[in-house]
């Protein structure tokens, strides 16, 4: 059942938008600091080690990857890591400043973004306004089939499909009014 024929008239799904930016602020404590100790940060297949603070950045495939972050001693053997930071939170919260504990001690001060180009940005946005025309349409001709519903019902449904369309487009992408 590989094959895409196979399963149907659907599209191919296409990647996840976005990108998550992880910038490094800080690690410590650890309890017997090694003289050289470098960071790990890890998502899916991709990873990057730095002995500073840096930023890095992690295209989005998935929302089931985990964002990784462990230190390691000059040898590269891990000193201590954390179990997982899940990306649907990074994607949720839109920006994260905050101090993740690790397990075998120390912490580590992140600042993780979730971020849409404008290319992405368009996209959705042309996907949501096909949805909700798609909504409008099923609504109205359910209510063309069924002639004992009123027509109020029809622009009450309408309405509130907008609104809510409204409301997470303001929470999601922050839009200026």
């Amino acid at each position: 059942m590989n094959d895409l024929k196979a399963m149907g008239p659907y599209p191919a799904v296409s990647p996840m938008p976005g990108t998550i930016i992880v910038s490094v602020l800080e690690f410590k404590g650890i309890q017997s600091t090694p003289p050289q100790i470098s960071i790990k940060v890890s998502m899916g297949k991709r990873e990057y080690q730095t002995w500073d603070k840096e930023d890095f950045s992690f295209p989005l495939t998935t929302l089931r990857d985990n964002l990784m972050i462990a230190l390691h001693d000059a040898e590269g053997n891990v000193i201590s890591h954390t179990v997982g930071i899940e990306t649907r939170l990074v994607v949720e919260k839109g920006l994260w400043d905050d101090i993740f504990y690790l397990e075998g001690g120390g912490h580590v001060h992140l600042k993780l973004q979730f971020v849409l180009s404008e290319e992405e940005h368009n996209r959705i946005r042309v996907t949501r306004e096909s949805a909700l025309r798609k909504k409008r349409g099923e609504l109205l001709s359910s209510n063309f089939r069924s002639p004992a519903k009123p027509a109020i019902v029809s622009s009450k449904s309408e309405s509130l499909l907008c609104l809510n369309y409204e409301i997470h487009k303001r929470a999601f992408f922050k839009v200026k009014q």
